[in-house]
């Protein structure tokens, strides 16, 4: 007497992967995208970093040299930052 087989159920459920250990949570499609479903304090902080650090460099400068409003601002900037964090 021959044992059927069973069907195997595929997963047709969602696939979470996380690069970062749990801080950043993705949503694996199929095609091979990913969608943003979660992200904590220091997830978002890193982003922000990678993001504001464009800021800072040469091309920033030459950039605040370009344009006085932005420089004041960036002054201003530093002056409250000082403030605050001299406290």
């Amino acid at each position: 007497m021959a044992k059927k087989r069973k069907k195997r159920k595929s997963n047709s459920g969602p696939i979470f992967v996380s690069p970062d250990g749990g801080h950043t949570v993705y949503e694996q499609m199929k095609n091979g995208e990913k969608r943003l479903v979660e992200e904590d304090d220091h997830a978002r902080a890193l982003r922000e970093l990678q993001e504001d650090s464009e800021m800072f460099g040469f091309e920033a400068y030459e950039l605040r040299k370009k344009y006085p409003t932005l420089q004041k601002a960036y002054d201003n900037y530093k002056t409250i930052w000082h403030m605050v964090n001299d406290e």
